[in-house]
């Protein structure tokens, strides 16, 4: 079989290829998600709008046309400005079901994408791949990526349902929602962010040997400023200790699964406990079922696979499993070596 020709799509052709894709790809993240899989076309509408409202899409079509494979390129500006290097990212790729075709044609975007990676002066690349698919993490891989991390994503149902779990005095919880959080002092919460920069010892950007170890735990505290700074969370659940502020969940709503569902749904949340408050985690999980925050159905969460205590507490709270994702780096300036 001849290979599939790459190219640059947008506009109408894109989004002929997308239809084609979307209806073929086997592994369509939220399709599994209740809300969404009762609408039909919800979940194709999801990845729609994310492919053609950002980044650089590459299509590889065969002979007679007929879309086999897509990538999306897009830069990292927070990653890329926080480690001083140019860094982008490929999402999961959709292809066509059938297995010979679909190795074939992501062999061929994927080293194409890569390739335009280069071009466009970018030094880091990361992707992401479904654990479920045995075609993409095994052809990143042959393409010289590295596995680094795996991550399992959550739903949680906020039913609005009351607990009887309250933190006792002088502990308190407070919602703060839509930028309120900007106003916090930031004495009240600067232990909470040096400890970010210590306690989180995984995931993808600190298990890359070829980024500065320190750096890359930096990004953690780097994160939890920016939602105490009010920019990166449209709610947080803040658990207080009299004046310091001990433990955090944030939240940013998410517009289009939001619409696919009909229901307001949130994610991209970051959280963070010191170690002397155990059990101040489950507590805000609980608040935040019952609180509603923004008035949202749903809350998705994601953490790394060897994040045991996470995963604990969103099983013994009855959050719903959605899927698992790993995650690969390569280095695009230079073979790949170990910082320090």
């Amino acid at each position: 079989m001849p290979a599939p020709r790459i190219e640059i799509e947008h506009g109408a052709r894109l989004r002929e290829a997308l239809d084609a894709l979307l209806a073929a790809e086997p592994d369509l993240p939220y399709a599994n998600f209740a809300p969404v899989a009762a609408r039909s076309g919800a979940a194709a509408a999801i990845h729609r709008e994310r492919w053609t409202s950002g980044g650089e899409a590459l299509v590889a079509r065969a002979a007679d046309g007929s879309p086999l494979a897509a990538a999306r390129l897009d830069e990292r500006p927070f990653e890329s400005a926080h480690f001083g290097l140019a860094m982008a990212t490929l999402d999961r790729p959709l292809a066509v079901a059938e297995p010979a075709l679909r190795l074939d044609a992501e062999r061929a975007v994927l080293r194409a994408a890569i390739e335009r990676a280069r071009e466009r002066g970018f030094a880091h690349l990361a992707a992401r791949a479904s654990t479920r698919d045995r075609t993409t993490g095994w052809v990143l891989q042959e393409l010289g990526a590295f596995h680094v991390d795996t991550q399992v994503s959550w739903m949680a149902s906020l039913t609005g349902m009351p607990h009887d779990e309250h933190v006792a005095p002088p502990l308190r919880i407070e919602l703060r929602e839509r930028g309120a959080s900007g106003a916090l002092p930031r004495a009240a919460w600067k232990r909470l962010a040096e400890w970010g920069g210590r306690a989180f010892d995984r995931g993808p950007l600190v298990f890359d040997h070829t980024l500065p170890h320190e750096r890359a735990l930096r990004v953690y505290e780097a994160w939890t400023e920016r939602v105490m700074e009010g920019d990166w969370a449209d709610a947080v659940l803040l658990a207080w200790d009299r004046d310091e502020i001990v433990a955090f969940i944030s939240m940013l709503a998410m517009p289009d699964v939001s619409s696919a569902a009909g229901t307001l749904v949130c994610g991209r949340g970051l959280g963070a406990t010191l170690p002397e408050y155990r059990g101040l985690f489950t507590a805000i999980q609980r608040e935040m079922i019952s609180a509603r925050p923004l008035g949202a159905s749903w809350m998705e969460n994601e953490t790394q696979v060897a994040t045991i205590g996470s995963i604990n507490v969103y099983a013994r709270l009855g959050f719903r499993y959605l899927r698992s994702t790993a995650t690969y780096h390569l280095r695009l300036d230079g073979p790949g070596r170990a910082c320090g």
